[in-house]
């Protein structure tokens, strides 16, 4: 297979979205500009090793369970997670609320890891990719990324208004910001759904870098005041541990 095949099997893979899950092969086409004979081969091909599957009612196709498959053993394998798990899934069953594992990835959070299995939750409803500025895990890594680059995020990002709670300004969001990392910990109160609100902590690296976040959600009766100085500590706690199981060494404070 050359080189511009296997880019373009990948950029056909990438219009697949939580947002926009099936395509008929002439949309791929019209989307990527490919002839509709290239785009029926490369996607035929795909089908041929199960990365995609056709609807025979609609004749639009997903993604396939080869993808199911190899998203089990990133999600199985995958350092932070293996590192998290423990720590987090304890958390969250002793606090009785939703522990999520997150990265930033082209942008978006990028959901690693989380407790909820139940597809009745109104949480279920959140996809694996979700806004950076207006959730737990996206604003606690922010907070900890140079400034400059906060900056560039917010200005290349739609900040859409998920709910009436939705901070969508620049200037409220970046003060947002500079409170979670005085404080040590995001909070975001309804502003991706509107009865979810939730806490997040940063991870860090070796180097000290932020390389991911750990998040506690539930609805807003287990987030007042009174659960959030509860909350809180268990949840830096859990994030430190999961922090030098990755490595990350603190600097004494005297330094």
């Amino acid at each position: 297979m050359s080189q511009q095949s296997i880019q373009r099997a990948t950029q056909v893979l990438g219009l697949f979205t939580f947002e926009h899950p099936s395509w008929r092969v002439s949309d791929v086409a019209k989307t990527l500009g490919l002839a509709i004979g290239t785009a029926h081969g490369i996607i035929s091909a795909l089908e041929k090793a199960t990365y995609l599957e056709q609807d025979p009612s609609t004749k639009e196709y997903h993604l396939g369970l080869k993808l199911l498959e190899l998203g089990a053993l990133q999600s199985a394998t995958f350092s932070l997670n293996r590192k998290a798990a423990t720590p987090i899934s304890y958390l969250a069953r002793h606090t009785s609320t939703i522990g999520r594992v997150g990265v930033l990835n082209n942008d978006v959070v990028l959901t690693t890891m989380s407790t909820d299995h139940q597809e009745w939750h109104p949480s279920s409803y959140i996809g694996p990719t979700v806004p950076a500025f207006c959730t737990g895990i996206g604003r606690a890594i922010l907070a900890y990324l140079p400034g400059e680059q906060v900056i560039a995020h917010l200005a290349r990002v739609k900040l859409h208004a998920y709910t009436p709670k939705t901070l969508t300004d620049p200037v409220k969001l970046r003060q947002e910001l500079a409170a979670t990392k005085e404080r040590g910990y995001s909070l975001v109160y309804g502003e991706t759904l509107i009865h979810l609100d939730t806490i997040g902590a940063p991870i860090f690296g070796p180097e000290g870098k932020v390389v991911g976040a750990v998040s506690l959600s539930g609805n807003p009766s287990q987030f007042t005041d009174g659960d959030i100085i509860s909350l809180a500590p268990q949840l830096l706690d859990a994030a430190m541990e999961i922090s030098t199981h990755m490595g990350y060494r603190p600097q004494p404070h005297f330094l």
